[in-house]
């Protein structure tokens, strides 16, 4: 885990000098190279596509960073499967974070062996974390199966109305240490 947090630091601190610019005067379909790194709307990717950010279009502030594994889409969604725009939840209800589209898992025997976590922080601390919500696939999953993950989270007690937690949902691949992504949201309970 310490080896994925100063992985993330050293691409999150690049992403917080691009968002303290104030924006790109640039098209948003428009991409920008700097070094080995393409810059484009709220992406920083390597110029091979294996590492990078993403941030939401959403008003979310859903960030995710990646190296390794890859992901087509990234989405938040309600309990009913609608996109979620903002970064306020009501109580008693659901949040799912989605993956589509992961992709360079290291296979072996065909079968992909992902591991799907979750962790939500309040002002007190853990709210919710689960380790491996994938510990039954003993056997691994066809790369298809593991092409699209989910974690959902249930918004009820203890969490109270008014105050803010942080979410953080990752996948890694359990034949390659080196190879995750990491998705973290900052919401507020309404």
């Amino acid at each position: 885990m310490k080896n994925i947090t100063n992985k993330i630091t050293a691409l999150f601190l690049p992403c917080l000098l691009l968002a303290g610019c104030g924006g790109s005067s640039k098209k948003d379909s428009e991409t920008i190279k700097l070094g080995d790194m393409e810059i484009k709307a709220n992406e920083i990717t390597s110029a091979d596509g294996t590492k990078g950010f993403k941030g939401d279009i959403d008003n979310t502030n859903l960030q995710t960073v990646y190296e390794g594994l890859t992901a087509e889409k990234i989405l938040l969604v309600d309990g009913n499967d609608k996109k979620i725009n903002g970064e306020e939840i009501p109580i008693n209800s659901k949040f799912s974070i989605v993956y589509e589209g992961i992709k360079n898992y290291k296979l072996t025997n065909g079968k992909a062996f992902p591991k799907l976590s979750m962790m939500l922080m309040g002002e007190t601390g853990v709210v919710v974390a689960e380790d491996d919500l994938l510990a039954s696939y003993t056997e691994g999953m066809s790369a298809e199966d593991a092409a699209v993950l989910r974690a959902t989270f249930n918004v009820g007690e203890p969490m109270q109305i008014g105050k803010t937690y942080t979410c953080q949902v990752s996948v890694t691949d359990k034949n390659n240490k080196d190879g995750f992504i990491q998705t973290t949201w900052l919401f507020t309970v309404k």
